[in-house]
């Protein structure tokens, strides 16, 4: 579905939403002289995995610039918590590419053209820049989260209460950090391309000292965030690494405790085994036999156990 909504400044903002992927219908309209789109562009915005990129297309005068945000958490079914949007800056409309997962960026856009007044400098460029720190915002509020639930298995780790369902959330904070980074890199990438472009005194982009220093401050955000991941993702990988260890020992302490019984309790057999043959043995014909080889198993059991002690094995 195409939506088309007029800016405080007359700009035209066309939404596109899909359930899914682009629609063949939709793609025959943005192609067409109505929005004059490339196939190339229709092509990089139909990709749901496609990475985080900009791009100027000089024969068509159109930018593009693919993002990863979260996904709508109330819509979500699925684990992977981030995903491509994508905008295109061309002529007098901006172009907003979005699926069931990510129209909240819908209302992104309508709240930086609030906060923008109609004559500000760049005001499509300034408006895209405000989108991208309130993405940055949210991926912050996530690693927030993520650093709250380890702090909570930390302490389930630290009152020894190790379970198979505190292990599988660890587990799964774990790949969702490593989505969470991988999507954070590649917008900071993206930003960092950005403001490259925009030193270059040729660049296409004609951005004003003003909007650059609102271009340096998303890069600032983003490449904040990125460090706050790579701290988050570090600690939970040593806490994972943690849980590892002590489920080692674990299985080391049970294995060693079994061994020791299975020596112990062979002893008695042994014992018993000899004096069960059908063969002339010592004290065999006394009527305190039975007492003495229970004796005898004693004797070997405490010296098993004394020579156990001794090699530390307890």
């Amino acid at each position: 579905m195409i939506e088309n909504v007029v800016l405080k400044d007359k700009t035209n903002l066309v939404l596109i939403k899909s359930e899914a992927s682009l629609s063949e219908d939709d793609k025959k309209i943005l192609l067409s002289e109505k929005y004059k789109l490339t196939d190339e562009i229709i092509e990089y915005v139909s990709d749901k995995n496609e990475r985080a990129r900009t791009e100027f297309d000089e024969h068509n005068q159109s930018w593009l610039i693919v993002y990863n945000i979260q996904r709508d958490r109330s819509k979500n079914k699925t684990f992977k918590p981030t995903i491509p949007i994508s905008f295109v800056i061309k002529d007098n409309k901006i172009f907003c590419f979005t699926i069931k997962y990510s129209e909240y960026i819908d209302d992104y856009i309508l709240r930086a053209d609030n906060h923008y007044s109609v004559d500000h400098d760049n005001r499509h460029w300034s408006m895209i820049f405000y989108v991208m720190d309130l993405v940055s915002s949210d991926f912050e509020d996530s690693i927030n989260d993520f650093n709250i639930e380890r702090n909570r298995i930390q302490k389930h780790l630290n009152s020894k209460k190790t379970t198979d369902e505190e292990i599988l959330n660890l587990a799964k904070l774990e790949d969702a950090i490593i989505y969470l980074s991988t999507a954070i890199s590649g917008n900071q990438f993206v930003v960092s391309q950005l403001y490259a472009t925009s030193d270059n005194v040729n660049s296409h982009m004609g951005l004003t000292k003003i909007t650059r220093e609102l271009l340096n401050d998303s890069l600032i955000e983003i490449n904040q965030v990125k460090e706050q991941a790579s701290i988050c993702s570090d600690i939970i990988g040593r806490t994972t690494n943690t849980y590892n260890n002590i489920l080692n020992n674990q299985t080391n302490t049970s294995m060693r405790i079994l061994t020791i019984y299975t020596i112990l309790l062979s002893i008695p057999t042994i014992v018993s085994g000899f004096y069960g043959m059908n063969m002339f043995l010592p004290i065999a014909d006394k009527k305190s036999s039975w007492i003495i080889s229970l004796i005898i198993t004693l004797v070997i059991m405490v010296v098993v156990l004394l020579d156990l002690r001794r090699r530390k094995i307890k």
